[in-house]
């Protein structure tokens, strides 16, 4: 029999192992394209850097090309004593899709001694040149950009690399899942592993937020200090762009203004730029503005060159939550991992060698004597993870749910056939997320419910023994209409089978204390607690527990009904108190 099992969980282990390694091996290709495109753009980095003249440095915007935006520039160097012309602003790329990119670059290089200057002619500047080929030059080296977006598309591959190799690694020790952890000699490397992906995710939520959202944020501060100013629209259109998953749609108005007795130009629409599905809005804001009409945009007055037509996020502005449950889930994980682990090598013996120093992880201390403490836990902690955790969700959603309407509001039959493929597969997401609103308002409502704390007597917990347990009302709105404290024993055990896992709960004991219907007993009172004769001290193993709560049950008129509870220790009785 037991060779059937052992054959069994093999089979389920190896398929487990096959599959992370496909997993891993795919999500690799990211990694490598990633380092490739890092190891590219370094070896720009390499080139020699020589003194130059730009003879020209202009900006040629035709709608018809791609990128739209180019330099026109001109530049002459002298290597080895002979002199050269370079054209070239970068070594791979030709031009921008935006504008203000290349503003900005000949802004800074015209700054002469005594402001900007109106033709960029004669200026002296220092180019890179390929020191195996000299006429191999730009007037600017890689950048940083295309180093950082390597990094973190290899950082992405590596964080799903990560995730096969958890797989092949739970694979492995998936034939060994029926013997409990503690009798295999720990978990090292699946620890390990847990704290990489915990990391990993953490990382990716600061990065996302101190490299995408944190400079919106900050930029969208100071646009409201940006000066409006009267401009004309040069072009206006719907730009399309092809992706994996579809064409996506971005607003180009192209537009002129003066400031400060100077013309300046940019392409800049909104605050959170980029392109998303669905053509049918977009469509409508250029016919809004067809070419040679007037509009009014947003100039920053300390760098003119920058300019937006719309510089409120609208509900964009949600994406900025986006890092949050990234961050959450890592540095959050990173917490609760290490607080187990330091709780799980004290808490596998009964608590009578620990006294109420012991606790579950994630649950309150248990009560101590002679110490007024809350009962049930923290409402505000529930409230607010719900609350961000339903705007995240709602706020992602609501991007589909947009496209979808984009689609079906279309005049194109693809589109209509696209919006309403995507409007019946988001309507699941969309209860969700009407779900964790819910949820959200409940545990709002529930802040105002009645909160309650308790004392218990001195003296060790131990079968046999009674002591007095008090209570009163500590805050809260509404009056409950019954009130009950219960004693409750219960034992909870953990199975693992491969890298999940399940608890099952099983109530052995419930004896009512106390219960009342009298509003002033409610508010205060006094109770004999006794322990059980035969009954089992508390014990917290890694995968085997039994607790003792005291639980307060009440129902109040219009609010939510109060399920709060409080563990208590019950220790092993010494030689004194078993006589």
């Amino acid at each position: 029999m037991s060779l059937k099992i052992t054959d069994a969980s093999g089979r389920r282990s190896w398929s487990l192992v096959l599959f992370g390694i496909v997993w891993t091996a795919f999500s690799s290709i990211f990694v490598g394209v990633g380092l490739s495109s890092v190891g590219k753009e370094f070896s720009t980095w390499k080139r020699d850097r020589v003194p130059c003249l730009i003879d020209r440095f202009e900006i040629r915007a035709d709608q018809g090309s791609k990128p739209p935006f180019q330099p026109d520039l001109v530049f002459r160097y002298v290597v080895d004593g002979r002199e050269y012309t370079g054209t070239r602003l970068w070594p791979e790329k030709k031009g921008v899709d935006d504008y203000e990119d290349l503003a900005e670059i000949r802004e800074e290089l015209g700054q002469g001694p005594e402001g900007p200057l109106e033709r960029i002619q004669g200026v002296a500047a220092e180019c890179r040149v390929n020191p195996a080929d000299p006429a191999d030059a730009s007037l600017l080296g890689s950048g940083m950009g295309q180093v950082v977006f390597g990094g973190i598309f290899a950082l992405f591959g590596g964080f799903f690399v990560l995730i096969g190799l958890a797989m092949v690694f739970g694979g492995f020790s998936g034939k060994q899942t029926r013997t409990p952890r503690s009798e295999k000699g720990g978990d090292g490397a699946s620890g390990c592993v847990v704290v990489v992906l915990f990391v990993m995710f953490g990382l990716a939520g600061l990065g996302m937020f101190g490299g995408l959202m944190l400079p919106k944020a900050i930029e969208w501060v100071s646009m409201r200090g940006w000066q409006e100013t009267p401009a004309t629209v040069i072009w206006s259109r719907v730009v399309e762009k092809d992706g994996d998953d579809g064409s996506t749609y971005a607003v180009d108005l192209f537009y002129r203004y003066n400031f400060d007795g100077r013309e300046y130009r940019s392409n800049r629409y909104d605050l959170i730029g980029g392109s998303s599905s669905g053509s049918a809005g977009k469509r409508e804001v250029v016919r809004g503005y067809p070419p040679g009409s007037a509009l009014t945009v947003f100039v920053d007055p300390e760098e003119p060159w920058r300019a937006v037509v719309q510089r409120n996020p609208g509900w964009w502005g949600l994406f900025f939550l986006f890092p949050l449950p990234f961050m959450s889930i890592g540095f959050g994980g990173l917490w609760w991992y290490f607080k187990k682990r330091r709780e799980g090598n004290s808490v596998s013996r009964p608590l009578a060698r620990r006294a109420a120093a012991a606790r579950v992880p994630g649950q309150p201390a248990p009560a101590v004597g002679g110490e007024w403490i809350k009962v049930g836990g923290s409402r505000w902690a529930a409230f607010i993870f719900l609350t961000i955790f339903a705007l995240f969700w709602n706020g992602i959603i609501s991007f589909g749910v947009r496209d979808a309407w984009s689609g079906l509001s279309d005049g194109s039959g693809m589109g209509r056939i696209f919006g309403g493929g995507l409007g019946l597969f988001m309507i699941p997401f969309v209860v969700i997320g009407i779900g964790l609103a819910c949820g959200a308002l409940y545990c709002f409502v529930a802040l105002f419910s009645p909160r309650y704390e308790m004392k218990l007597g001195e003296g060790r917990l131990v079968p046999g023994r009674s002591v007095p347990v008090h209570w009163r009302r500590a805050g809260g709105r509404g009056q409950p209409r019954d009130f009950t404290l219960l004693l409750v024993g219960r034992e909870e055990a953990t199975f693992s089978q491969g890298s999940s896992s399940s608890t099952a709960k099983s109530v052995f004991h419930e004896k009512v204390l106390f219960e009342t219907t009298v509003p002033q007993a409610m508010d205060q009172g006094r109770a004999e607690l006794a322990i059980p004769a035969d009954a089992v001290p508390s014990f917290h193993g890694e995968h085997n527990r039994i607790r003792w709560l005291l639980c307060l049950r009440a129902t109040v008129p219009g609010l939510p009904d109060l399920k709060d509870e409080r563990e208590i220790a019950v220790a092993t009785p010494n030689r004194e108190e078993s006589t």
